[in-house]
């Protein structure tokens, strides 16, 4: 009987426990907020709308097949983004919500990798202002991997939020970045 308690315990906390490797909740960058900075000094501001993923609503990758890595509350990757986004422009005080412009954007692609010696994520993101200014930018982040499955998932996670940080930091110094703004 107690063999069968024991199986009925593990069995029942392996369900409650979900994802294992959920990304850690962004935090905005210093070098961000500097860049971000210097755009609001010049009076430009925005909202922030929607960002969508066509339809693949993706809130988890796997990792070698085994482990899936997700976002914190299920959020979608897009959303996730979007997040982001919008935390460092209320930082840098670059965001109104009364603004006429509003930046939407969709997540073409996400891909996360954890071979060794070439461990990355990898965006593919198309951003749009309600203006009518919008570019494509595709950003990578290289991660050093691991052999064993556990420790390359655990990177894997670990590295989400300086991957985002890098995509922010390259759509804000993007040349047509503040075309996006009113």
């Amino acid at each position: 009987m107690s063999i069968i308690k024991t199986t009925s315990v593990l069995f029942v906390t392996l369900l409650a426990t979900g994802c294992a490797n959920k990304v850690h909740t962004y935090s905005t960058s210093t070098e961000n907020t500097m860049k971000l900075r210097s755009v609001s000094k010049s009076g430009l501001k925005s909202k922030v709308g929607d960002f969508t993923d066509s339809e693949r609503e993706e809130s988890k990758v796997m990792c070698r097949l085994a482990t899936p890595i997700g976002t914190p509350e299920g959020k979608t990757f897009a959303t996730y983004i979007r997040d982001s986004i919008l935390s460092e422009m209320v930082v840098a005080d670059l965001y109104d919500e009364a603004s006429v412009s509003t930046i939407t954007a969709n997540l073409n692609d996400i891909y996360g990798s954890t071979v060794i010696g070439n461990a990355y994520w990898e965006f593919d993101m198309s951003l749009r202002s309600s203006n009518g200014n919008g570019f494509d930018i595709k950003s990578r982040y290289d991660y050093e991997s691991s052999y064993t499955a556990a420790s390359a998932c655990s990177e894997m996670q670990r590295s989400f939020v300086p991957a985002v940080q890098k995509l922010n930091s390259e759509i804000f110094a993007h040349p047509d970045f503040n075309k996006l703004l009113n």
